[in-house]
C-alpha cells in the first residue's frame, strides 16, 4: 500500500446524511445499514456501478440474504433498483427539500421556516436538541408549525407529543404518520392546553389500569373489542378504573353468573351511569337499594295474593320492614300465616308480624326451624294440660293422704271441733249476710 493510499484511508471521510440517522436508521436491520454505508463509501470513492454480485463479494454475504436486505432499503426509499440489476442510492436530502417546497407551495414563508413567535422558535430548538441531536429535518419543522398554528396546541403540549412518540419508538421513523395519528387522536379529544393534556393522560392511565385489572379477572389477554368497551366505560360513562373489575366479581359471586360477557357488563354500567354511579361505593349502595326495592315489590305482590285484600299504608310499612330489615323470605311468611290460620279466622299482617317477631326472638330464621319451634311449643302445651288434669277428685272409698307427723295430745284435742260453737258461728254468719 502506497503512502497516498494510506492517506486516503486514514484521512478521508464518508458523510452520512442526518436524515438517514433521524428518520430511517431505526427502522432498518443491522445488515441493511451496513449495505447503505458501503454504498455511500463506493459512491464517494470509486463511483463504480453497484450490483448485487459486487455487494455480495465485498460483504461476503450470500446473494439470497443480500437481496432481502436490498428489498428493505428500496421499501424505505433509500435505494433504487433498476431492471439491469444495478443499484443506486437515493438523494434523500434533495428529496426532502423538494417535499418541503411542494408543501409550502403558494405560502409566503421562508425556507427553512423562521418562527416569528419566540415561544415557537425556542420550542423548535428544544425539540431539535432533545430528540434529534440538534439536527431536525424540515418536515418536523413543518409539523411543529402546523401543530401550533392549525391545531392550536400550546408549546408544552407539542413538546410532550414528541416525548410520547420517542417513548413508543415512533419518532425516528421514515415518515410523519405515527406523529400525525397521535396529534389527530389528541385533537379529537380536545387537547390544546396543558390542563387538557393532563385530563386525557389520566384517562389513558385509568384505561391501562382497568385493562390490566380486567385481564387478571378474566385470566386472558384482552382483544381490541374488549379494550374498546373499557375505553367507553372510562371515557364516556366516567367510571373509576376499579368499577368494571368490581362489577365482574359482583356478577360472578353475588349473582352466581357462570360466564360474564362485556356486553352484559356494558348494559349494567349504562344503568349505573344513568343513575350517577361512578365509583365502587356508590355502585354497592345502588345495588343494595335496588335489591331492597325488588324484594319489597315481590313481597307486596306475594302478600296481596296471600291475604286476598287491598294493602293499606300500615300493611305496606310492615312488608317493607320484612323485605329490608328482617330479610324474611316468602316461604316463612306463608308458614306463619298457615300456623295462625289453624286457630284464627281473620288474620292480619300485624298478626303474622307478631308471630315472626316471636320466632326471631327465639333464633328462628327458616321454615324448618319454625316448624321445629312450633312442634316443641305444642308438646309443652300438651304436657301442661295433662299435668293440670292428672289429679282426680277424691271419692268416698278413697283414703285421703295424711301427714305422717308427730302431734301431742293437747294439739289433737285442740283440732277437735265443738258442734254447738260451729252451729252458733254458722247462724251468726247467716244473720250478718241476710
Amino acid at each position: 500500500m502506497t503512502t497516498e493510499d494510506k492517506n486516503k484511508l486514514l484521512l478521508s471521510d464518508t458523510q452520512v446524511p442526518d436524515l438517514f440517522i433521524t428518520q430511517y436508521m431505526s427502522s432498518l436491520t443491522g445488515s441493511s445499514i451496513q449495505i447503505y454505508l458501503l454504498m455511500l463509501l463506493n459512491q464517494k470513492s470509486s463511483k463504480q456501478v453497484m450490483t448485487i454480485d459486487r455487494l455480495s463479494q465485498k460483504m461476503g454475504m450470500p446473494k439470497k440474504e443480500l437481496d432481502e436486505q436490498i428489498f428493505y432499503l428500496t421499501q424505505a426509499g433509500l435505494v433504487e433498483r433498476f431492471e439491469d440489476s444495478t443499484l443506486r442510492l437515493v438523494d434523500i436530502k434533495a428529496r426532502e427539500v423538494d417535499r418541503y417546497i411542494e408543501a409550502k407551495n403558494g405560502e409566503d414563508l421562508e425556507l427553512p421556516p423562521q418562527h416569528t413567535d419566540p415561544k415557537l422558535s425556542s420550542l423548535s430548538r428544544s425539540i431539535s436538541d432533545t430528540f434529534f441531536m440538534g439536527s431536525m429535518s424540515y418536515i418536523w419543522q413543518r409539523f411543529i408549525d402546523d401543530s401550533a398554528k392549525v391545531h392550536k396546541m400550546e408549546p408544552d403540549v407539542i413538546y410532550y407529543l414528541f416525548g410520547t412518540l420517542q417513548e413508543k419508538r415512533k419518532l425516528l421513523v421514515k415518515n410523519l404518520k405515527p406523529a400525525e395519528e397521535l396529534r389527530e387522536k389528541w385533537c379529537k379529544r380536545g387537547v390544546k392546553t396543558s390542563s387538557d393534556l393532563e385530563k386525557i393522560l389520566q384517562e389513558e392511565k385509568d384505561i391501562d389500569d382497568c385493562v390490566s385489572a380486567m385481564g387478571k379477572k378474566t385470566r386472558k389477554s384482552l382483544d381490541g373489542v374488549a379494550i374498546d368497551f373499557i375505553t367507553t366505560w372510562i371515557m364516556t360513562y366516567k367510571m373509576q378504573p376499579d368499577v368494571p373489575p368490581f362489577l365482574y366479581t359482583f356478577l360472578r359471586k353475588d349473582k352466581n353468573r357462570e360466564k360474564v360477557t362485556f356486553p352484559e357488563m356494558d348494559e349494567i354500567l349504562q344503568e349505573w351511569f344513568a343513575h350517577n354511579v361512578h365509583d365502587v361505593e356508590a355502585a354497592k349502595q345502588y345495588e343494595l337499594e335496588k335489591e331492597a326495592a325488588d324484594r319489597t315489590s315481590a313481597m307486596t305482590n306475594f302478600c296481596g295474593e296471600l291475604f286476598r285484600k287491598k294493602l293499606d299504608g300500615m300493611d305496606l310499612s310492615i312488608i317493607k320492614k320484612w323485605a329490608t330489615e328482617d330479610m324474611w323470605e316468602e316461604p316463612i311468611v306463608r308458614y306463619a300465616y298457615e300456623v295462625l290460620h289453624k286457630y284464627m279466622t281473620t288474620i292480619t299482617l300485624q298478626n303474622v308480624d307478631d308471630r315472626l317477631r316471636l320466632w326471631k326472638d327465639n333464633g328462628v330464621a327458616s321454615v324448618s326451624k319454625a316448624k321445629q319451634f312450633e312442634a316443641e311449643a305444642k308438646k309443652k302445651n300438651k304436657e301442661t294440660y295433662l299435668l293440670r288434669h292428672s289429679v282426680a277428685p277424691a271419692s268416698a272409698g278413697t283414703e285421703l293422704p295424711y301427714m305422717q307427723n308427730d302431734y301431742t295430745k293437747e294439739q289433737i284435742d285442740g283440732l277437735e271441733s265443738d258442734p254447738m260453737q260451729d252451729l252458733e258461728d254458722l247462724l251468726k254468719g247467716t244473720g250478718e249476710g241476710s
